[in-house]
């Protein structure tokens, strides 16, 4: 697959990224009015133990496979390789499916704080199994560069799980298994159709030594894979804990609406990510180091434009998509869309860059044990509002230590003071927000405040000379980004 190739394919990943997230955000609505706080929050919790269990069974092979891949020249052992690891992850979740089914009810009390979710868990852990096992073929399809039936099945399995998951419950209105049973079906009806057509123009075959090979592999990684997923959904079981099982649910939505600034940020990364490889592996480096911080600033500055409006128009937006039970997240959201905002800084890929892999292991322990003391402790003394708090402390100090290790392995001379600008703005207006609900300021008036801020950030843009036909067109599209 050539270079081009690659870049245009860049640009068709990024419809199956934006339609996958869009689509929940528009059931919203139409679900949240015949779901509780409680029973959304435990489907949230159930969806987190899956994935947890799930992350685990799969002993970090998905990474394996996919370096493994090139690895391999020929095409019968390409073949072997992705139906033998295919069928020893799936051996070992339905070994393990087959546990929780047993001890459904108790692992249920324990971890949705509710024996009677246990058939919701165990669904939704099946549901993650076929949706896991599918993500072998996806990245299959996407090495060798079959980017359009990639693209159609992701596609397929979110609009099918969007059906699903009105119809069962809005129509039928079965409550949150309904939404276990859109996962199941949509991911298993895919992953069935993909298996027999993979089978039908590859040779099946299973080969003892490449699933050891990989294994080799992957086993180091799996500690490391297992906190960060751990780490991923630790704040929703502590709320269960510490709060409430509704407070998960109302942490959960609070979670998706922060999370299109994440989606938007990592949108905006398809443009400039490959051209900041392209200069950390040029020859000049004295050069380079000093080109990639004066061309990121106008992506940071995107990025967290992006962020800003999440945050200002936060209420408008659960107002349109939640009953009003869910109105006490508003804080919450205003709060992790900061906290996402400065994953900007470890989308940089210094450290992979200079081959540090074990810096980011020691990285991400060191985030999963900030994350589990600091979590408790704000939970624990500031119920829902706290975990976001906490999850914007771990934040901060794991993107700062990302970054002084990132710098010592590669510097970028970042335009700090112009970032430190943009970055000051979002804190201080998203923060602003929070505390004009709080003094009962009228609606009429926060949101003309709102909109005066949205106009004082364009104002710094073009302060900034970032604003400008350029920099706008190399969002949309990057000529550089073309010729790598």
């Amino acid at each position: 697959m050539s270079k081009q190739q690659q870049v245009r394919n860049a640009g068709i990943y990024l419809i199956p990224t934006i339609i996958s997230m869009i689509l929940p955000i528009i059931s919203l609505p139409i679900i949240l009015n015949y779901l509780s706080p409680s029973e959304f929050g435990a489907y949230t919790l159930s969806f987190a133990f899956g994935s947890v269990v799930v992350g685990f069974c799969q002993l970090s092979l998905l990474g394996v496979y996919e370096r493994d891949y090139f690895s391999y020249t020929n095409n019968k052992e390409k073949a072997q390789l992705l139906f033998t690891i295919v069928s020893f992850v799936f051996f070992i979740m339905m070994t393990v499916g087959a546990f929780i089914f047993v001890n459904k009810d108790y692992i249920a009390s324990w971890i949705a704080q509710n024996n009677e979710y246990g058939l919701l868990l165990f669904i939704t852990f099946i549901g993650l199994m076929f949706q896991s096992s599918g993500n072998y073929y996806l990245s299959f399809l996407k090495n060798t560069g079959n980017a359009k039936l990639n693209v159609s099945i992701i596609l397929l399995t979110s609009i099918l799980g969007f059906i699903l998951n009105i119809y069962f419950v809005s129509i039928l209105k079965i409550g949150p298994i309904g939404l276990s049973l859109g996962l199941l079906i949509s991911n298993g009806i895919i992953f069935c159709l993909v298996t027999i057509y993979l089978l039908k123009i590859l040779d099946f075959g299973l080969n003892r030594r490449l699933l050891i090979s990989s294994l080799k592999l992957s086993y180091p990684l799996v500690p490391t894979g297992v906190l960060s997923v751990i780490g991923k959904y630790y704040d929703k079981y502590i709320i269960s804990v510490l709060s409430t099982v509704g407070g998960v649910g109302i942490y959960a939505i609070s979670q998706r609406i922060s999370n299109l600034s994440f989606l938007f940020m990592t949108a905006i990364q398809k443009v400039y990510g490959p051209v900041v490889y392209s200069k950390m592996f040029s020859n000049n480096y004295d050069k380079g180091d000093k080109e990639i911080g004066k061309y990121l600033t106008p992506f940071a500055y995107f990025s967290v434009a992006g962020s800003l409006m999440v945050s200002l128009f936060s209420e408008e937006a659960l107002f349109v998509l939640a009953p009003p039970e869910y109105f006490s997240g508003l804080s919450v959201v205003n709060i992790l869309v900061i906290s996402l905002s400065l994953g900007f800084f470890t989308k940089q890929p210094q450290i992979m860059y200079a081959s540090k892999t074990k810096i980011l292991s020691i990285l991400t322990f060191v985030n999963f044990i900030c994350t589990i003391f600091i979590l408790y402790y704000f939970v624990n003394s500031f119920g829902l509002l706290g975990a976001a708090i906490g999850y914007l402390l771990v934040s901060i100090i794991y993107n700062a230590l990302y970054v002084f290790l990132g710098q010592k392995y590669y510097k970028i001379e970042y335009e700090w003071v112009k970032l430190l600008a943009i970055y000051g703005m979002l804190f201080f207006m998203g923060f602003s927000v929070i505390i004009l609900r709080a003094w009962d300021f009228t609606y009429i008036n926060r949101l003309i405040i709102k909109i005066s801020y949205g106009g004082i950030f364009i104002g710094l843009g073009m302060y900034l000379n970032i604003i400008n036909r350029e920099n706008l067109l190399l969002l949309i599209y990057s000529k550089k980004a073309a010729k790598i």
